[in-house]
């Protein structure tokens, strides 16, 4: 199961890597390093399965020694030093192995001990090359030791480098490989990083993503792209190389604090903050100078930058979080105001419809007086004149008339004294050609009159007619006439006569 796991996971991490970009692939970077944790725990746990077999052969002692090489260097300098003693081959394997993780912690006087001691085993071979050649190039550009040995050791580097190239032309055991090798370092000394290139991606055919050799390779490829001046391309094959790193738990990072430095140069503070951290506790854990000198520094200037700028956040998040309770402060407070205005207002509503109400009230009292004076007055009107005709008055019918005049002008001041506005009003509801205007020395018409006892509530015609001294068909004729003068609708004419003076 777990097989079948990992063989997923390296081939959608080649998939992955064969569409994406520099920007893509740093992100699935900074993603597997989310994991990293699980990926340590499992290359440890690989660790305890080999120190559980017993007895121990020394071929796992050396398979142990060599996952703790690029794991734990404290371990596996143990492990590599209990194998001095051990039968050949494995003795010189353990003694290569030894060297080059005393070159890779920065343990460079351990390891030129070493090699000139007197019981030193034979490293006539491709790797053993490789391995001094390494560590007198190293030696020789680090700023880890004193410069008074920097000539001895670039005269040593060339000298195992080119035992290098004839061990990498002889050699039998794995001769195709030996060839790329050797064809690539050829094509470095030239300066043809084409061609170099082209022989290393050869190498990286050879092994698998999850695979740490892929990740050594990787970086060389990285580093033949810097030289050709392809930068993009070299932080992509720095990722690449970091990102096998973590697939396979190692905590000895060459790539990672190379990547941290470039974010940071770009600008990106906060992959390079990720990585950086990533880094400096790899290192811790791996416990070797080399990578302390190498990283802590630029860890160091990537973490103040990152606190500086987490202050300034904090610094702006502060303002806006007090902003906003100020305005929080201010909205409730709106809040509370709106309300007790809202209270007071709809007391005062409250306070209006009972007034509205007893105005109402107190005009429909005045509307039942004024209709109970005008039955009054009529009545008394044709009493008068019904006892002018028996009392032998000459003309009864101008004395009716005189009355009836009196009557109207009373009515009229009675009735415009509670609805002051009414024959404008009247006169609004009527098209423009129909409005009316009342005789000289009058204030309403006979029409006005008609709606004016309407208006107090007398719908009747039979009535309107024995209040104003007409027959009933002429006040049915003058309200047809005004139904037919109105402005809106006509059926509704009477109800927005009705309407007039009144409070809503």
């Amino acid at each position: 199961m777990k097989r079948l796991s990992l063989l997923f996971l390296v081939l959608s991490y080649f998939s992955y890597n064969s569409l994406c970009s520099s920007e893509n692939l740093l992100n699935t970077y900074v993603h597997e390093i989310e994991k990293s944790a699980a990926y340590i725990s499992r290359h440890q746990a690989r660790i305890d399965s080999l120190c559980a077999i017993t007895p121990s052969s020394q071929e796992i002692q050396l398979k142990i020694a060599q996952e703790y090489q690029h794991f734990q260097s404290d371990s596996a300098r143990v492990w590599y030093t209990r194998l001095q003693n051990a039968e050949e081959p494995i003795r010189t394997q353990a003694f290569i192995g030894l060297i080059q993780l005393l070159s890779a912690s920065g343990h460079y006087a351990n390891a030129f001990a070493l090699l000139r001691h007197t019981d030193a085993p034979s490293i006539n071979s491709v790797e053993g090359y490789k391995t001094v050649w390494l560590l007198y190039n190293e030696a020789a550009t680090t700023s880890l030791l004193p410069s008074y040995g920097m000539e001895e050791w670039q005269t040593l580097a060339h000298q195992y480098y080119d035992s290098l190239l004839i061990a990498l032309e002889k050699d039998t055991v794995n001769p195709i490989e030996s060839h790329l090798w050797r064809e690539e370092y050829r094509a470095i000394d030239s300066h043809d990083w084409a061609t170099a290139l082209d022989y290393n991606q050869l190498l990286l055919q050879r092994h698998k993503p999850d695979q740490h050799q892929y990740a050594i390779l990787a970086y060389g490829h990285a580093m033949i792209y810097e030289r050709a001046g392809n930068m993009e391309k070299r932080k992509e094959w720095l990722i690449r190389s970091a990102i096998t790193d973590v697939l396979c738990g190692i905590t000895d990072n060459g790539s990672s604090w190379l990547i941290a430095q470039e974010c940071y140069d770009s600008g990106d503070l906060t992959h390079a903050h990720i990585i950086s951290d990533y880094t400096l506790t790899n290192a811790s854990l791996f416990n070797a100078p080399t990578r302390y000198v190498q990283t802590y520094a630029i860890g160091h200037t990537i973490n103040n930058k990152y606190e500086k700028r987490l202050r300034h956040y904090y610094l702006i998040l502060s303002i806006a979080l007090t902003m906003l309770a100020v305005i929080l402060v201010v909205f409730i407070w709106v809040i509370i105001y709106t309300y007790r205005q809202n209270k007071k207002l709809s007391k005062l509503n409250t306070q209006l419809r009972y007034t509205n109400r007893m105005l109402k009230d107190a005009n429909h009292v005045k509307e039942q007086y004024i209709c109970r004076y005008l039955e009054v007055y009529s009545d008394y009107i044709r009493r008068l004149t019904t006892l002018a005709r028996k009392s032998g008055e000459k003309d009864p019918t101008a004395f009716m008339n005189r009355e009836m005049e009196n009557f109207y002008r009373s009515f009229d001041d009675t009735f415009l004294s509670l609805y002051g506005s009414f024959v404008q009003d009247f006169n609004a509801l009527l098209k423009p050609e129909a409005r009316l205007t009342p005789k000289a020395g009058e204030r309403m018409t006979v029409e006005m009159r008609i709606f004016a006892l309407i208006l107090l509530g007398i719908n009747s015609s039979a009535k309107i007619a024995e209040l104003l001294c007409y027959s009933p068909n002429t006040i049915s004729n003058y309200r047809v006439k005004m139904k037919n003068s109105a402005l809106g609708d006509r059926e509704s004419f009477e109800q927005d006569v009705c309407r007039i003076g009144t409070i809503y």
